[in-house]
């Protein structure tokens, strides 16, 4: 069975191979479950979203910073061989 560490290494790859560079700003682990029957790994990954842009209107040197908003995507990794199942939207409340 693969380790938590081995698992997030695997789930993580795999979203870069899938996305282009750019678009996995500040890529972050935030949540891990292991299934209650030890054969998949839950792993959830954030980043900023990149999609959002700034309104060209405001001033360019605001004092006010702009947060840009983190997407959360949990994948469905299999504990024996660490290949990704599926990648589902994660809703934060």
């Amino acid at each position: 069975m693969l380790t938590v560490k081995e698992a997030v290494q695997a789930a993580e790859k795999w979203v870069r191979d899938l996305y282009p560079e750019g678009d996995l700003n500040h890529l972050r682990l935030e949540e891990v479950s292991l299934s209650s029957n030890e054969r998949f790994w839950d792993i959830t990954l954030g980043w900023a979203e990149p999609a959002v842009r700034q309104n060209p209107l405001s001033p360019v040197f605001s004092s006010n910073l702009q947060v840009l908003p983190r997407v959360y995507k949990t994948l469905h990794v299999d504990a024996e061989t660490g290949e990704v199942k599926s990648m589902k939207i994660r809703e934060v409340a």
